[in-house]
């Protein structure tokens, strides 16, 4: 397929071994014929290289000191040149074996997009999935956290000003918010897959669960540049709940998507269970929930 468009998957790693070859199985297990995958390592210390070194010309990658996630993908972008571009942290994955074939049929079925994404499944460090995370970008306020999955949203290159940096390297909690925003800000469109795309792994070492301190500034500060655009909806519980119950018909289609990340599920009345048992699938900290009120207030006060 001489004439299809390439596509670039970036994956900024450090001391990520022990989830790292996932990722690259789950990218290598793709069905489209045209894929570059650019590792980009700040100098991990643990079983990362031995990884990288084992996949041979299949991967692109350096390992080298750098200035954090967001720098890390910043070069991985630089160094690719597909048209279509995902970006998939190194203990993450892509969920079936066509996801990307779905996101390049989603592009060309919408031309006038720049930005196309689907839904996620949330899984444990074992690799079992927790419950089904639906993305949508609302049409009104946005909340405190991205409504997107970063592993399951793809942009074109096109649509990223080539003066600026891709990613902020300032910004190490929403440096994905923030190209959302900013795409969002200059009219590019988006546009929902209604498919599971990518895995979103949660551990106790991930960013959302270690850096409450940074969460609050930046999101100060993004609060400044875009607007008090965040709100919490007034009757969260709720939301949320419905958010969940719009998640169920995935619940039980899962064993519908060939792997390409080893997914596992168990019985069904355990997975509805956990498809209703959180608020969110990621727990927000005390100090988020503060935030989120204060930015509420803050709207009101203004409007």
């Amino acid at each position: 397929m001489p004439d299809a468009p390439l596509v670039s998957i970036l994956t900024p790693s450090f001391d990520q071994g022990r989830f790292l070859r996932d990722c690259l199985d789950s990218v290598a297990r793709q069905t489209y014929p045209r894929i570059e995958h650019i590792v980009v390592d700040g100098g991990s210390t643990d079983s990362t290289l031995a990884i990288l070194e084992s996949t041979e010309d299949a991967v692109r990658w350096i390992s080298e000191p750098d200035h954090g996630q967001a720098d890390a993908v910043n070069k991985a972008f630089e160094a690719g040149t597909g048209e279509i571009v995902g970006w998939v942290n190194s203990d993450d994955g892509l969920f079936a074996v066509d996801t990307v074939a779905r996101v390049v049929a989603g592009f060309e079925q919408h031309p006038d997009a720049g930005v196309v994404y689907g839904d996620a499944a949330l899984v444990d460090e074992s690799g079992r999935i927790l419950r089904h995370h639906r993305s949508r970008w609302p049409a009104g306020p946005l909340p405190p956290v991205s409504p997107l999955v970063q592993p399951a949203a793809f942009f074109r290159r096109s649509v990223i000003d080539p003066d600026e940096p891709l990613l902020r390297v300032e910004l190490h909690r929403f440096l994905d918010y923030e190209l959302w925003l900013r795409l969002h800000r200059r009219g590019v469109r988006f546009v929902h897959l209604p498919a599971v795309l990518a895995v979103d792994r949660d551990h106790p070492q991930r960013k959302v669960r270690t850096t409450d301190e940074i969460f609050i500034r930046e999101s100060a500060q993004l609060v400044q540049e875009y607007g008090p655009v965040f709100a919490v909806p007034r009757f969260r519980r709720v939301a949320g709940l419905l958010r969940r119950v719009q998640g169920f018909r995935e619940v039980w289609r899962w064993e519908r998507y060939e792997p390409a990340f080893p997914w596992r599920t168990d019985k069904r009345i355990p997975r509805l269970i956990r498809q209703v048992a959180r608020l969110d699938p990621v727990q927000l900290t005390d100090e988020q929930r503060r935030f989120g009120r204060e930015v509420a207030d803050v709207k009101r006060r203004r409007s």
